[in-house]
């Protein structure tokens, strides 16, 4: 059996403070990947275009090594970290070609991989990814079991965990929540199959699903937390073969808690060891022989993209960065400007790029 892990890292990050990146370097990314290229454990590092410059030679220099000893598989993505669904074509292919010219600048290396940020997804972006010179996307592979109805306004979609959902957010009885939600996720793993799948898109493209289930139950046990621990973790996930253990944050790795916990990546080792199966590099995942539809999605609780639309300060950021063609727009196309729960910073920025590419461009007379 094999399984394979996936590191995004992005230091725009909406909930962590500027003045916050060297400790994130410092706490997280360096001790992580090292100790994953010291332990000979493949992964995939999904880093956006814009982050590279804030990481220290020496963490390049570990990365480029990684790569040449074929232990780190470098993935695309947005540049910094657009919801593409939400751009016009052109900055779609702006942010996909500005991030991919940075990695072949500073890695030496062709991504065949591509991270949608937030797995957000129309069926228009395999076309553009293709064009772009890309083979594979990750996708959500909650999202693709929910695609056989294409409208929610009709039929929206239910979470398959709401009281764990709830339990993170501090709602109602949150140890009852919780515990109700283990039970969620449980039967959720249950939905969970294995392998690649060709997407059916504008241009068919390989998708590799991340299955958040799959993905939690792995923070949940590897954390410590209540009622969890590795060994019930890999009890849950025991037998699925061909899928992606973790597929997020690295900053949840020594920097970053969930809820009090902070994630170890010898704990991930730990629950490694415990399933003994073969960790290989996600481009050498399976195909599963299935060919599906994907619908516009997200791997939000309801897979849609209401989280960067339906708050006004985000409407705002979304209607006026349509109107950009220069450099700044990247800033301005930040998810991490409108969030989940964005620092004021953060949106600040994105703001502060429009005006000035409005001064620079639009607004000169």
């Amino acid at each position: 059996m094999a399984n394979a892990l996936v590191f995004h890292a992005n230091l725009q990050y909406a909930e962590i403070p500027k003045s916050e990146i060297p400790k994130v370097v410092e706490k997280s990314y360096i001790p992580t990947i090292l100790e994953l290229i010291k332990s000979e454990i493949p992964f995939a590092l999904n880093i956006t275009g814009f982050s590279l410059k804030y990481l220290p030679k020496d963490l390049i220099t570990l990365i480029k090594e990684g790569v040449e000893s074929d232990l780190i598989e470098i993935t695309g993505t947005a540049y910094t970290h657009a919801i593409l669904p939400l751009l016009p074509l052109d900055r779609v292919e702006a942010q996909i070609m500005k991030d991919r010219a940075v990695k072949e600048r500073t890695f030496e290396v062709k991504p065949k991989a591509f991270w949608l940020p937030e797995l957000a997804y129309d069926p228009i972006i395999p076309a553009i990814l293709r064009d772009c010179g890309y083979d594979e996307v990750f996708v959500d592979g909650e999202a693709l079991l929910f695609s056989n109805h294409l409208n929610s306004a009709i039929k929206p979609i239910k979470p398959l965990y709401p009281h764990l959902i709830k339990a993170q957010r501090g709602e109602g009885f949150v140890y009852w929540n919780y515990l109700l939600g283990l039970k969620e996720l449980k039967s959720a793993i249950k939905l969970v199959f294995g392998g690649k799948v060709t997407l059916k898109a504008v241009k068919e493209i390989t998708g590799i699903p991340v299955w958040v289930a799959v993905n939690t139950a792995v923070m949940l046990g590897i954390g410590g937390f209540p009622l969890m621990n590795v060994k019930k973790a890999v009890k849950w996930i025991k037998g699925l073969d061909e899928i992606i253990l973790y597929g997020t944050d690295l900053e949840f790795f020594g920097y970053r808690d969930l809820a009090g916990y902070v994630l170890s990546i010898q704990k991930l080792r730990e629950l490694i060891n415990e399933l003994n199966n073969e960790i290989v590099l996600p481009s050498r995942l399976k195909h599963s022989g299935r060919s599906l539809y994907l619908r516009t999605s997200s791997w939000a609780p309801d897979k849609g993209l209401d989280i960067w639309t339906k708050d006004w300060g985000n409407r705002r950021l979304n209607m006026l960065s349509w109107e950009l063609k220069w450099e700044h727009a990247f800033l301005a196309e930040n998810s991490d400007a409108r969030g989940w729960e964005p620092l004021a910073e953060r949106r600040l920025d994105a703001f502060k790029a429009i005006y000035q590419a409005w001064r620079e461009g639009y607004g000169k007379h």
